[in-house]
């Protein structure tokens, strides 16, 4: 699913991949760790190469309010598919 996010800086677009089950409980497992556990932003990071097609080398690009945004989405758009399910 391709879908732009307002970045700090600029408009991102994101490609968020098909989760398999083992993919989503990875992703909400550090999400959840990440944002109500001890924040963590290389949880965040690790979220976003878990659901969408970036590289390392992409988020290297970005700012760190950019990763969390796009995490902030990720986690919306996983949740949205498992509730429509």
């Amino acid at each position: 699913m391709k879908t732009k996010i307002k970045g700090e800086n600029s408009n991102i677009e994101v490609v968020i991949k098909e989760a398999t089950l083992e993919e989503r409980k990875e992703f909400n497992d550090i999400f959840n760790q990440s944002m109500y556990g001890q924040l963590k932003w290389s949880g965040m990071v690790e979220c976003v190469l878990i659901a969408t097609t970036f590289t390392e080398d992409d988020l290297n690009e970005l700012t760190d309010v950019d990763i969390i945004e796009i995490c902030k989405e990720c986690y919306l758009v996983l949740n949205k598919k498992k509730l429509k399910k």
